[in-house]
Formats: structure tokens, sequence, C-alpha cells
């Protein structure tokens, strides 16, 4: 319930603040996933991005993009069955919203095409791990042992966690409908400080990242 009600809160905030003259189109991407902990030892993978996108004008050059988007990253961590088995990749998801605010500049425009940069930050909500195989959720996670259930830091928890990004990237926009984003979101807050593991939380640190690419269609 608290997951839902909290959903329901920032898609409330989002619309009301996109509430403004500008263009409003729907987004879908491609996501890549990069976990930096020592809780973990693992590996980036592909995962999807989906969402809307309200961009207010403030000349032809210079926008303000607001976006709400729901990302479905995917993630491999080294895990094994007991502490003395052989290593093997174990699958993970990790499924989250995010509210990016940035800035974007067109430098340079020929016939219909616009390219441009951009830069802000990123508000996301929830984090925890999802072992994608249930039958392995007995195994331990490298170079820790952490249980999978481990990883389950909202739940554990009983809250949604809250993270900073920063944002930058490079867009290119086509007659005012289609726009193409490349992002790189550089984590700002530690998202393992909410680590529910006894006796090895104020040892566990890190900070994550990723990139998406995405394609908006704009109509209205």
């Amino acid at each position: 319930m608290k997951y839902y009600f909290t959903i329901l809160l920032f898609l409330s905030s989002w619309l009301a603040l996109a509430q403004y003259d500008g263009k409003f189109g729907l987004t879908l991407g491609a996501t890549n996933y990069i976990t930096d902990t020592n809780l973990l030892s693992s590996k980036s993978g592909t995962g999807f991005t989906i969402g809307a996108m309200s961009v207010s004008e403030f000349n032809e050059n210079f926008t303000f993009v607001l976006e709400f988007n729901f990302n479905y990253h995917n993630v491999k961590f080294v895990g094994r069955e007991n502490e003395l088995a052989e290593p093997e990749d174990l699958k993970f998801n990790l499924q989250e919203f995010s509210i990016p605010m940035t800035f974007n500049y067109f430098f340079y425009e020929v016939n219909y095409f616009k390219f441009g940069f951009n830069a802000g930050a990123s508000l996301n909500f929830i984090h925890e791990f999802n072992l994608n195989d249930e039958s392995k959720e007995t195994y331990v996670l490298d170079p820790l042992y952490a249980s999978p259930n481990d990883l389950a830091f909202d739940s554990a928890n009983e809250e949604v966690s809250f993270n900073v990004f920063a944002a930058v990237g490079l867009c290119v926009q086509y007659d005012e409908i289609i726009m193409a984003n490349l992002k790189y979101y550089h984590g700002l807050t530690d998202p393992y400080r909410q680590a529910p593991i006894v006796g090895l939380r104020d040892e566990i640190e890190g900070q994550d990242s990723y990139f998406t690419f995405g394609l908006t269609y704009f109509f209205l």
C-alpha cells in the first residue's frame, strides 16, 4: 500500500508541475545499470524505461524538461550455492520510479533537426533488487556472502528509498515531434545505506549509475 500511495503522490506532483505552456510526449527506451559497491560483485545488464515528458521552452534553443519514468533495470550478481561452491551469475532486476529534471540547450540546427546537450538531476524512488530465479534464494552473494533477500531494502525497512542522481546527456530533435536522448545518471547518494544486514551495515557503501537511451514522441 505504501508503494501505491507514494507512486500516486509523485505522479500527482509531476502532473501539477507539468501544467505550463509547452510540449507533452511519451518515452520508451533502454537502460544499462551499473552497481559500484563493496557489498556485491556485479555485471551490468540491459533493461527498459517507459514514461512521460513535458518540455517548457524559454526560447528556440533553451528548454526545461520534466519527466516521470518507470525504470526496469537488469543486473547480474556473482553468487554461489554455498560458500564452497563454484561462482555463477545470478540475474536480478531493480524496478524504480524516477523524476529527471534537466535543462536542454540546442547548439546546432540543420533542416528539421536540432542537436543539443542537457544537464540536471533526477529524483529516484524505490531501491531493492529482486532475484529472477526464486529457486536460488538460498544462495549467497560474493564477496560478503549476503543473501539475495538482503537486497530487498525497501521491503525489509518498510519504507520507500529516495536517491539523487546527476544527469547529463545529448539529444537530437526532429521537427518538434520526435526526440532521441542519450543520458548518463551518476549517483550522488549511497543507496546501500539502506542495506538491512545486521553487523555489516556500517561497512557497506556504494554509488550506482546508469545509462538510458530513449525516444520521445510529442503529441500535445
